[in-house]
């Protein structure tokens, strides 16, 4: 159970982080297409007190191609150079080329570690994008000046970053954006920043947090930690049967010692306490002994990476381990709780034990 319990929050807190770092905490866009008026929502924006920073930006499909003839789908993106380390966190996920260059650069573009391997390119060559936008395919020309890393396959693959301005020109969209993207600095206030914006912005206005915008991905992995944890729980149901066909054996084979006990004296609440203690601390030796086991494993499989993940798949390259003590200590607490209520029955059984009909076949 601890094992599995941190597997599943390994993989939601993994991939919340990487999203985190790779997206905005809240989009806003214009229903039904472009967003004309940046003015009117950026003043909106200054009104929220937990906004802490935003840009706009313009995302497009396009086909990259590498001048020795590879070719990708990319996703490219036309950011505000100096606001995006303050929206996202790609400028600090660089593992080649740097941010600085990019920002001077116009005709330059930052692109995913795995796009970069797909092309075989790497900083300083050449790249020509086919965006089709339009009745005519655009063909923008730009050079490598960055490779990022996020960790999330979806960003790495295909996202490619350039400037809003050029990308804007380049395709007849100056002054038009796709939408705007909100840093509210603490995830807590995204909520409540959430709500005032579409408050202040109405109906014509969507805003999106990042949460709502990966809802499927989410939904099916606290699902899936609710079922291992229900499924975990009837086998130790299961496994407490041993505990309970163990403690009937022993009231079987002391069923003398039992009613010699009883007939000196000895009341059934003690009787009762000898077997149901007995069986709490076999449950207890398991629990720290099954504790001790699933930490580390778990601490072992998160320092190592043992088991390696095919990243199109699975979103991460490895799975992740993330131990809480909240769930080691829930798992202690249900393991014990299920060995005690595993003892009462035998312990009960002890109790009704006949002493005269016991000694009477003592030979």
């Amino acid at each position: 159970m601890i094992i599995v319990n941190s597997v599943m929050s390994g993989f939601q807190e993994t991939i919340r982080e990487r999203l985190l770092c790779g997206n905005a905490h809240l989009i806003i866009t214009r229903k039904g297409g472009f967003l004309y008026k940046r003015d009117f929502v950026e003043k909106a924006l200054n009104k929220v007190k937990e906004v802490k920073s935003y840009e706009g930006f313009v995302f497009v499909s396009a086909m990259a191609v590498s001048e020795n003839g590879y070719s990708s789908g990319a996703s490219l993106r036309g950011c505000e150079v100096e606001k995006e380390p303050l929206v996202t966190g790609i400028p600090q996920k660089l593992i080649a080329g740097n941010w600085k260059r990019f920002s001077q650069e116009k005709n330059c573009a930052v692109i995913g570690r795995i796009l970069a391997e797909n092309l075989g390119v790497t900083v300083g060559d050449s790249l020509k994008f086919i965006v089709s936008y339009g009745s005519i395919p655009e063909v923008l020309n730009l050079s490598v000046c960055g490779i990022f890393e996020v960790g999330m396959y979806q960003f790495d693959s295909s996202l490619v970053l350039v400037h809003l301005d050029f990308l804007q020109k380049a395709l007849g969209l100056e002054g038009v954006l796709n939408g705007i993207m909100v840093n509210v600095g603490d995830v807590s206030n995204i909520s409540k920043a959430e709500k005032t914006l579409k408050k202040i912005l109405g109906p014509s206005y969507s805003v999106q947090d990042w949460i709502s915008l990966n809802k499927n991905l989410f939904s099916s992995l606290k699902l899936e930690k609710l079922a291992m944890f229900l499924i975990l729980t009837l086998i130790i149901l299961v496994a407490s049967f041993n505990i309970s066909s163990l403690l009937a054996m022993n009231v079987n084979a002391k069923s003398k010692d039992i009613a010699i006990l009883k007939a000196i004296g000895a009341k059934n609440e003690l009787v009762l306490k000898v077997f149901v203690l007995k069986g709490l601390m076999i449950g207890v030796l398991g629990t720290l002994i099954g504790e001790l086991i699933g930490i580390t494993i778990s601490v072992a499989g998160e320092h190592f990476k043992v088991i390696k993940l095919p990243p199109d798949v699975y979103y991460v390259d490895h799975l992740p381990f993330k131990l809480h003590a909240g769930d080691c200590l829930l798992a202690g607490i249900l393991a014990i709780l299920i060995s005690f209520l595993a003892s009462l029955y035998p312990s009960l059984k002890a109790v009704k034990t006949d002493p005269i009909k016991i000694l009477r076949t003592v030979e």
